[in-house]
């Protein structure tokens, strides 16, 4: 006979038809919180596909329109963004991923409605501000796809957002492209346009729900931002609570974590490539024709960022990384060879059709280059995500910092390079970076 002591442990929920209720009803819930999680990171992926749909032709007819004015005010731009990525995850933190987007959002229309009427001053200004709200709003979105997510999921939510997000490439380009060519409109009316478009996003962001995320099975390592006699109380404070000397701390501490040193040169590409791609390239290519060109960048970023997302699970980041590193190669080559003539003639009925097939060869070359994007995209938040779920706005705001700041200073390197050393950067850094990713996916296995 069983003593009291005994009874109390007993459960009380211990023959086989309950627990066949208890599997069945944690099974629904599980499928019912990845669905709910999915429907967000849509509607998150279509509002940035919107907002930036009016920002990204924006930037890139910067350095077309406004030329050294345009890669200086750009320079301030990602300035501002790098700094701002050690104060942003604590406004994410504070006022939640909704009201931080929001806000980023506002900065972006600010900036948009400065290119109405240009002035040296306003531009600068507006740019220092976009930097500032720019931060707030990719540390939201990191935040959010990480809160989204799984370790099983995390590839495929990233790809998910990314192809939603960067058909903005498709459709601002080629709306900007009908509007200058076809439409013929002025540069005021075109910018108002895109203010009011960059606008629309805020009614989306107020769908958004709170993230439902599932039990991580596998035991993850947290950062600590406390010293060791506050490490007790650090359990009891929610994040809403987190000041921004904790957060700034654990950007610091991240900083000295393993696999975010392996990455800083992956980080430093996907920085400089930015302005390779939305800086250097354009404005090889002519106002005539670039917006059609880039919307092909952008149709194979996005459509890549899709496959590449669902992939990631199945057949590892590590090869992912290296057919990107290749296709960055061999995309950057080509441009470079056809912009200094160095390709041969292609002639049809003795006459030389050169103009013709340098225009094709930048197709293809934006093709090789948006699909490689969309790998070091993809991979990269896919790893940062299995690395520190738990650390979410720090790993962002590290990702960021790094970014941005190489993306800065290739915009005030970028006017006085040449297209050759340009591309030697780009091209030795991304096979550095593609040797320490590699390395870097190595300790997802341990946590």
């Amino acid at each position: 006979m069983k003593n009291k002591e005994d009874l109390l442990q007993t459960p009380l929920l211990n023959d086989h038809h309950h627990q066949e209720e208890n599997d069945y009803y944690s099974h629904s819930k599980s499928i019912q919180n990845k669905n709910n999680n999915k429907i967000n990171i849509i509607i998150l992926g279509l509002c940035f596909c919107i907002l930036f749909s009016a920002f990204s032709p924006t930037q890139i007819l910067q350095t077309t329109i406004n030329q050294n004015l345009g890669y200086y005010t750009l320079a301030v731009l990602y300035s501002s963004l790098s700094i701002s990525n050690f104060i942003s995850p604590f406004i994410v933190s504070k006022f939640g991923e909704k009201i931080s987007l929001i806000i980023g959002t506002l900065s972006y229309a600010i900036y948009i409605g400065s290119n109405i009427y240009v002035t040296q001053p306003s531009l600068y200004i507006s740019s220092i501000l976009v930097g500032f709200g720019g931060a707030i709003l990719w540390n939201a979105q990191g935040s959010l796809i990480i809160k989204y997510s799984t370790e099983e999921t995390i590839g495929a939510n990233t790809g998910l957002f990314f192809a939603l997000f960067q058909t903005d490439q498709i459709i601002g380009n080629i709306g900007s492209a009908t509007l200058i060519n076809k439409a013929g409109l002025s540069n005021s009316i075109l910018f108002t346009i895109f203010m009011g478009i960059s606008l629309m996003p805020i009614i989306g962001f107020l769908f958004l729900k709170c993230p439902i995320t599932p039990k991580i099975k596998k035991t993850i390592k947290s950062i600590n931002i406390q010293d060791e006699e506050t490490k007790g109380n650090q359990e009891n404070h929610d994040d809403d609570d987190l000041s921004i000397k904790n957060i700034f701390k654990s950007i610091i501490i991240l900083f000295k974590d393993k696999p975010i040193q392996l990455l800083i040169p992956s980080l430093l590409y996907s920085g400089i490539s930015q302005t390779f791609f939305f800086g250097v390239f354009p404005s090889l290519i002519g106002v005539e024709w670039v917006g059609y060109v880039m919307s092909v960048f952008g149709f194979f970023d996005a459509l890549s960022s899709f496959i590449l997302g669902k992939l990631s699970f199945k057949i590892g980041r590590k090869i992912l990384i290296l057919i990107s590193t290749i296709s960055s190669i061999i995309g950057t080559v080509l441009i470079i060879l056809v912009n200094q003539s160095k390709i041969i003639y292609f002639s049809i009925n003795n006459n030389n059709n050169y103009g013709e097939y340098k225009i094709l060869c930048y197709f293809i070359g934006s093709a090789l280059l948006g699909f490689s994007d969309a790998g070091f995209n993809t991979q990269l938040y896919s790893l940062l995500g299995v690395l520190y779920p738990t650390n979410g706005e720090a790993a962002v705001g590290v990702f960021k910092f790094v970014q941005s700041t190489a993306t800065a200073v290739a915009f005030i390197y970028g006017p006085y390079a040449s297209l050759f050393e340009n591309v030697f950067v780009l091209d030795c850094l991304v096979i550095i970076s593609c040797v320490f990713f590699i390395f870097a996916d190595n300790f997802s296995k341990s946590v």
